[in-house]
């Protein structure tokens, strides 16, 4: 009898609810996949990708013409120059009729069915299980019908559906003042409507019209923060799950951190990073009064990759630094909060830890993270023995109510000082994949241009 085999690809732990699908392949963290199914195998320099029949997650499909929903495919990444032999290998495998019935590639455990693989960081594996059609000319996923071609795109953003287009949106083409002068008015592009038009603000903001990385690190109009200074966002509360995406500049020689990017004027609703630390997420709502929950994207305590912010080199050459930062972070339904970076990966995750809560998720590290390896930690389950008040720290629950960008509370030192091209919330958790694709977007539309 002929043994059936597999393929088990494993990109990070599992973080969140379960995934089905990924545009771009980084949400599926995990995956197990027959190879009967294998279609074909293609090279590119220093990678190989698998293509599958039939693995996808519809049966049916009703599409515009000139639209199609890619096959399942996943890239490995592999020694340059060993790209045939690794397809031979892969064939050999799918063929033999006896031997090994499971090929695993393994991120987590830097291991691999064959030496010619690289599997050192998440990058080196992507599964893309397609949900959304794709237009076969451009390659990007459909806008639709003629129709309603823009019909879900504001300010240059495809969202991708009705109910996932923003709730705010402050972006760049309404962006109203003269150069270097103060902002006169920034227009909401939002289903909120002009009601959240932004006219005061606290200080000068002034509008800069350079789009220059030396100037402002972005490549549209954007405004500019000083420390101290801040825009008055007329009251907007968001329960539940939401979605807030961002895009900020780091012009010149760079900054040593971000401050308070958003919150409310008593600064109990605070985001998103801290002034005079690096590469921390931080972020409390509203009616809570303990510390603001804080986790470092440099190591791999809780993302699913490291990630530097911001650049600490201080070249002005573009492409030697990144310049250009785009976010977008998540709270979904069960409390949990995500931070995706400009390239789409979760790089902060944090457990719910609510009112109602009955235990806490910490994480302990076993041995620190260096040039060459990667830190350690062992995530464990706490019991709570006192009632959680709104003084507990590290809280996730709460409103989100935003009453000024570029600062939160009275601590107006300890705030944004930086440009920024866009600014929007979604009154909604869109899920990694669609948080993913819009980061990327909109880091591919702010990026400072040679």
């Amino acid at each position: 009898m002929v043994s059936k085999k597999f393929f088990l690809f494993r990109r990070t732990d599992p973080i969140g609810d379960n995934k089905r699908f990924s545009e771009d392949g980084r949400d599926i963290p995990i995956l197990g996949i027959p190879a009967e199914l294998v279609a074909f195998i293609t090279a590119g320099r220093g990678s190989v990708n698998i293509t599958f029949n039939n693995a996808g997650m519809y049966e049916e499909n009703e599409l515009f013409i000139g639209d199609s929903i890619e096959k399942t495919n996943v890239t490995i990444s592999c020694k340059e120059g060993k790209e045939l032999k690794l397809i031979e290998k892969i064939i050999l495998f799918a063929s033999k009729p006896d031997g090994k019935t499971i090929m695993r590639f393994d991120v987590l455990e830097q291991r691999a069915a064959f030496d010619d693989v690289i599997i050192s960081n998440v990058t080196d594996v992507k599964a893309k299980i397609k949900s959304q059609p794709t237009e076969r000319v451009t390659q990007k996923i459909s806008v639709g019908d003629p129709a309603s071609r823009f019909r879900n795109i504001v300010g240059g953003i495809n969202f991708g559906s009705t109910t996932n287009k923003p709730f705010l949106d402050y972006n760049h083409e309404l962006l109203t003042g003269a150069d270097d002068s103060a902002l006169t008015l920034w227009r909401n592009s939002g289903t909120g409507s002009s009601v959240y038009n932004i006219a005061n603000h606290t200080g000068t903001v002034t509008v800069q019209d350079e789009a220059t990385a030396a100037v402002t690190g972005l490549s549209k109009k954007c405004v500019q923060f000083a420390v101290g200074t801040f825009l008055n966002i007329p009251d907007a509360t968001i329960e539940d799950d939401y979605t807030i995406y961002f895009v900020i500049g780091d012009p010149g020689t760079g900054a040593g951190s971000f401050g308070s990017l958003f919150g409310d004027d008593l600064g109990e609703t605070l985001g998103f990073s801290n002034e005079g630390y690096g590469s921390v997420f931080t972020m409390r709502h509203d009616g809570l009064t303990g510390k603001a929950f804080q986790v470092n994207s440099d190591t791999d305590e809780s993302g699913s990759i490291r990630y530097t912010f911001p650049d600490k080199s201080k070249t002005t050459e573009i492409g030697s630094r990144q310049f250009c930062y785009a976010f977008v972070i998540r709270r979904d339904k069960d409390f949990n909060v995500y931070l995706h970076n400009h390239e789409g990966e979760i790089v902060a995750f944090v457990p719910a830890f609510t009112e109602k809560s009955t235990s806490k998720v910490v994480s302990k590290i076993k041995s620190k993270p260096t040039d060459i390896s990667k830190g350690i930690y062992e995530k464990t389950t706490t019991p709570i023995t006192s009632k959680v008040t709104p003084g507990t720290p590290g809280r996730t629950d709460g409103n989100l109510l935003l009453q000024r960008l570029g600062t939160a509370g009275t601590n107006i030192t300890s705030s944004f000082a930086g440009t920024l091209a866009r600014f929007g919330v979604i009154k909604r958790d869109i899920g990694n994949s669609s948080a993913s694709q819009i980061a990327r977007d909109l880091y591919d539309l702010y990026k400072p241009i040679l």
